[in-house]
């Protein structure tokens, strides 16, 4: 399945949505215009073409066509055909991927108080392929309730379901991930580390409890997470330590005992380095927003 990668923020911008069931015999006219035009087939079959690209798109399908490509039928609907269609706006791709490439583990910017712009994002849809259309229905059926009477009073509440809607598809592609061997032992991996976090990090000892080969789990935690198994190991001690500075009084090399580092200088820079500030500022800035 190929992906369209779309630059966030600022987040796409809903222009209008519908339903229909097509009869045989009807076909889509030719078009070229600036905007997303996602089709989603819930019955019977849609011939559309974009850029000379035919796509039949069945039931259970989807097809985002993009902006500034010309699409239209090439041939009409043999049976009635249940779509709905949702257009938005937003700028063009700035990738096209394989679903395996989707980089979900890259790390996004935790931000600060001091940022004047939002990091760099994205958001993964399907061009074209087999789609779960079950959970996008109560949001497809709400944006249409609330396109029929649009007044000012609800004009974000539709924004924000597009947005919704976009998220379940985009989910629909983690779902997808979520079944595939690399994924089971990489959680399995990540529990283990996270149960066992304040103890010394032994990949022998790793892989006897978990009954698999390191180095294939190894590699399919950084998949999964961007992290080999001792950064996330590093990452779950810190996240504990940083639980323990906001919500008790103990002391900072205490802390570091309970997590499982007794170089207190070494947890210093550990913290520094994973968090980006030391442990006492954290403490202190973490108190001044209770």
């Amino acid at each position: 399945m190929d992906i369209l990668q779309l630059p966030i923020p600022p987040l796409p911008q809903f222009l209008t949505i519908g339903h229909s069931v097509w009869k045989p015999g009807m076909q889509h006219f030719e078009r070229c215009f600036e905007v997303y035009d996602m089709l989603i087939v819930c019955s019977g079959t849609l011939y559309m073409m974009e850029d000379s690209i035919p796509y039949e798109i069945q039931s259970g399908e989807m097809l985002l066509m993009e902006p500034g490509r010309t699409h239209c039928g090439y041939m009409p609907c043999t049976e009635d055909t249940s779509i709905y269609w949702v257009h938005f706006k937003h700028e063009r791709p700035v990738a096209r991927m394989a679903e395996k490439q989707i980089p979900w583990s890259t790390l996004v910017s935790r931000g600060t108080d001091s940022d004047l712009i939002p990091s760099e994002q994205s958001l993964f849809l399907p061009k074209y392929g087999k789609i779960d259309i079950r959970p996008l229905l109560p949001t497809l059926e709400d944006m249409l309730r609330l396109r029929s009477s649009l007044t000012l009073e609800h004009a974000v509440d539709v924004q924000v379901a597009l947005g919704r809607l976009l998220s379940l598809v985009q989910a629909g592609l983690r779902a997808n991930r979520r079944s595939t061997r690399s994924h089971v032992i990489a959680e399995q991996f990540k529990l283990y580390i996270r149960e066992h976090s304040n103890e010394p990090f032994e990949a022998q000892r790793v892989a006897d409890q978990l009954h698999f080969d390191f180095d294939y789990a190894a590699r399919c935690l950084k998949q999964h997470t961007g992290m080999s198994p001792l950064q996330y190991h590093h990452l779950m001690r810190m996240e504990e330590a940083k639980r323990l500075l906001v919500h008790s009084s103990l002391p900072v090399q205490e802390i570091a005992a309970q997590v499982g580092i007794h170089d207190y200088n070494y947890f210093i820079r550990l913290f520094r380095k994973t968090v980006g500030i030391t442990p006492g500022l954290f403490r202190k800035s973490s108190q001044s927003y209770i």
